[in-house]
């Protein structure tokens, strides 16, 4: 008797779904349906409003910003009509529909693109990223979210569309393609655009087959049937460069963490920490693995170790960034407990990259576009001297060779100029002081230094040769200062009358 009545429910939930509605609920679900497809001037609005809103929370990373906007999108009303359109044959409707679909789409990029173009914050965000190389996950995501859609509407239970509007993620890809054309980011504006056609066709070929399923059929057939198979034909060509897209993501997370562990073991005794890696992948193998490793000592064969651990030819480029006292143990120090930097995506920008490499070393403050370069304002967790400030920079630069930098350090003293005994000549190590004063004048925008140049007196007492050697150690300071591109320079001397004096004023 179980049996026989778990068999009667699966064949009555198997049976096709068409009974359930009549001749005249079908007219009323397709004439709401359609309704909802409608280019008004509520739909204008609400889209704009929309896709500014989403573009605004892309720009924040703030994610419940960019639901908000999901939400009250109506995108989803012309393409449900379309779908039903499709399942009827109905040609001018789909046109219509269409039609609808298209200047809404292109208000929501034109919207996103004077926001961005507007806001003084352009830096590529997580948000940004996540939208910019979909898979054939999305295309699943989609379609399910379609299928329930499409159930939705037909049934006429409209209370849970605003999950739905959620999770087939319409309108922040095309916030992203308007991102994209202020930006000139080309690549990022044509990833999002293939992730919106990709839920548009997804959503369109759910909301055809249960529209089918419950009984809509051509109005009028002259023909052979053709929207079935088109439909299939779009569905392959768009899973063509979605598979190979997750394919790709596949390879660089596997050998990411490859890498990661390759450089944990070539640092294992110097407390490391990877503050950005990055691997580009050629195949199904890594070609060129970049990594910045905050560590408390350096090792020379750190590049030649992880190369040999990974094999195959790869290319290996890490740049290493010591503590600010050089063999500071790391283990003690809040940097040890940050967690790692999340692998960026190939295409983040100039400012995403220094950002998500300086972050975890320190505060930035601020970065500025100057031309075609960038200015950091940035502040170490740690006690840093102007020499680690400048070194880190260096370290910036050697690993974005393609972007000027600039790290303007906090005010600190400026380091001494040491001279051997009775002499005036710039040794390598004084002259290297030097320059690290004309980089630090530079990045504040000094307008002005003064150099002093010190002397020891005689024994008997300060003698006109002891006031020579200090002028003449002045005047090499502020020689090699004017050849860095310090002009204003003021030169004085300080030489004690005595040597006790000397002692009392130290």
């Amino acid at each position: 008797m179980m049996l026989k009545t778990v068999r009667e429910s699966l064949i009555s939930a198997l049976k096709s779904p068409a009974r359930l509605l009549s001749d005249g609920d079908r007219s009323v679900v397709e004439a709401e349906i359609h309704d909802a497809g409608r280019l008004t001037n509520a739909y204008s609005f609400m889209l704009f409003s929309a896709c500014g809103i989403a573009a605004l929370g892309l720009l924040q990373s703030s994610a419940p910003v960019i639901i908000g906007a999901m939400l009250i999108s109506p995108l989803m009303g012309p393409i449900v009509s379309m779908g039903m359109a499709l399942a009827r044959v109905d040609p001018r409707r789909f046109r219509s529909a269409a039609l609808t679909l298209a200047v809404g789409a292109l208000l929501s990029v034109l919207a996103s693109t004077i926001i961005v173009w507007a806001s003084p914050l352009k830096d590529v965000t997580p948000e940004i990223l996540a939208r910019t190389r979909p898979t054939l996950l999305d295309l699943v995501v989609a379609l399910l979210s379609g299928f329930v859609g499409a159930y939705l509407s037909i049934n006429r239970k409209g209370g849970a569309i605003a999950g739905v509007a959620i999770a087939t993620s319409l309108m922040p890809p095309l916030a992203v393609v308007g991102y994209g054309v202020a930006t000139a980011a080309w690549d990022i504006a044509g990833g999002a655009l293939l992730l919106f056609l990709t839920n548009v066709v997804a959503i369109l070929v759910s909301v055809f087959g249960v529209a089918r399923r419950y009984g809509f059929r051509s109005v009028e057939r002259t023909g052979a049937a053709w929207e079935t198979p088109a439909l299939v034909a779009v569905m392959v060509a768009l899973c063509v460069p979605l598979a190979a897209s997750l394919q790709g993501i596949v390879v660089e997370t596997r050998e990411t963490n490859r890498a990661r562990g390759a450089i944990n073991q070539a640092f294992a005794e110097a407390s490391p920490h990877i503050t950005e890696l990055k691997v580009q992948a050629q195949g199904d193998e890594p070609a060129l693995v970049q990594a910045v490793v905050v560590t408390r000592k350096y090792i020379p064969s750190a590049e030649t170790q992880v190369a040999s651990a990974l094999g195959r030819g790869t290319k290996v480029e890490i740049e290493q960034i010591l503590t600010a006292k050089g063999a500071a143990d790391l283990s003690n120090s809040a940097l040890a407990s940050r967690p790692a930097s999340p692998p960026l995506a190939p295409n983040a920008s100039p400012e995403q990259r220094l950002r998500a490499m300086l972050t975890t070393i320190g505060e930035v403050q601020a970065i500025e576009r100057r031309g075609p370069g960038l200015v950091v304002t940035f502040v170490m967790n740690e006690p840093g001297e102007l020499v680690d400030y400048l070194a880190l920079e260096q370290a910036a630069q050697r690993f974005m060779p393609q972007t000027p930098l600039e790290l303007i350090p906090p005010l600190a003293p400026l380091p001494p100029v040491p001279f051997a005994y009775g002499s005036t000549s710039l040794s390598p190590d004084a002259a290297a002081s030097v320059d690290t004063i004309a980089w630090a004048l530079k990045r504040w925008n000094a307008p002005a230094a003064k150099v002093e140049g010190g002397a020891s007196p005689n024994p008997r007492g300060r003698r006109a040769a002891d006031i020579r050697i200090a002028q003449a150690r002045a005047a090499a300071v502020a020689d090699r200062l004017g050849a860095q591109g310090i002009k204003d320079i003021a030169l004085t001397t300080r030489v004690p009358e005595t040597l006790s004096g000397m002692r009392r004023a130290t």
